[in-house]
């Protein structure tokens, strides 16, 4: 059986829902449902009742529950072990705008300078890379609201502004919001702070977890939409994007969190050292 099975099986039991497990995943529903056929096909099966309200366990599927995580978790450290040499292996996760901003130029360094670190580096949802920090999976995780939990250090590395830019000048926040506008979802505080600011905007035109899709995306068919300074300077100053002077700023802040108890901590601080 694909452990890609059973990821998916966890996914979808964790969110009740196929659209979201297949938003998490960054699949579409359709894949998601056919993993689950094929998972069910193999076990002889239903793992899932559906309904309009929510998917939930059949005693098949709560069965599989019992056994699925340690399945794939195991599978996740024979294959670090098979690959093992004399570099120290460090699982890194942050989530996908994370990446986009500032932590690739940080990973490149790492990579560089640190020839003793070998970093298996995954891209997820902030409550994916919360709930593999609680569990021990990720050594280092780097994320908008880290969980409160015993044991974890949590430091802040960044601070960010997003601004409101739009492909076309001379545009004010009504006109932006609702004419192409993209939606990057930048965590809970920022989607909190976006409603209070704008209750009766109209629907986004497209939504996006990554601010490097949205600009993309606006480049190619104009709009506009939040997006941190430091990613949209250089179109800024280009003249390819425009400032929406009055438009409300909005900070993100990006914080590192990491076992003080876990062999790696000592690593993780060197590592944290070159941001």
């Amino acid at each position: 059986m694909e452990t890609e099975l059973l990821r998916t099986f966890l996914e979808v039991h964790r969110m009740h829902s196929f659209t979201q497990a297949a938003e998490n995943l960054s699949l579409t529903p359709s894949a998601v449902s056919a993993r689950i056929r094929q998972l069910e096909g193999e076990i002889g099966r239903p793992v899932f009742r559906r309904s309009s309200q929510k998917v939930s366990l059949t005693a098949a599927g709560e069965r599989l529950l019992r056994h699925a995580q340690g399945i794939v978790q195991a599978w996740e450290r024979a294959q670090r072990a098979a690959t093992e040499d004399d570099r120290t292996q460090i699982v890194v996760a942050g989530v996908a705008s994370f990446w986009d901003i500032f932590l690739q130029e940080w990973l490149n360094r790492v990579y560089r300078e640190l020839s003793g670190i070998a970093p298996w580096v995954e891209v997820s949802t902030a409550a994916r890379v919360a709930e593999k920090l609680i569990q021990g999976e990720v050594h280092l995780g780097f994320l908008y609201s880290p969980p409160q939990h015993a044991g974890l250090v949590l430091r802040e590395v960044e601070r960010m502004e997003l601004v409101l830019v739009s492909t076309r000048s001379g545009q004010d926040v009504e006109q932006t919001l609702a004419r192409d506008y993209v939606f990057v979802n930048w965590g809970t505080v920022f989607s909190s702070q976006h409603d209070r600011h704008f209750p009766h905007r109209p629907p986004a035109a497209a939504r996006s977890n990554s601010g490097q899709v949205a600009l993309r995306l606006i480049q190619a068919a104009g709009g506009g939409a939040y997006l941190p300074l430091a990613l949209v300077r250089r179109e800024l100053e280009a003249g390819g994007l425009y400032r929406v002077e009055d438009a409300p700023v909005f900070g993100l802040h990006a914080y590192a969190a990491w076992s003080a108890r876990a062999e790696q901590a000592e690593l993780v601080e060197r590592m944290l050292e070159c941001l």
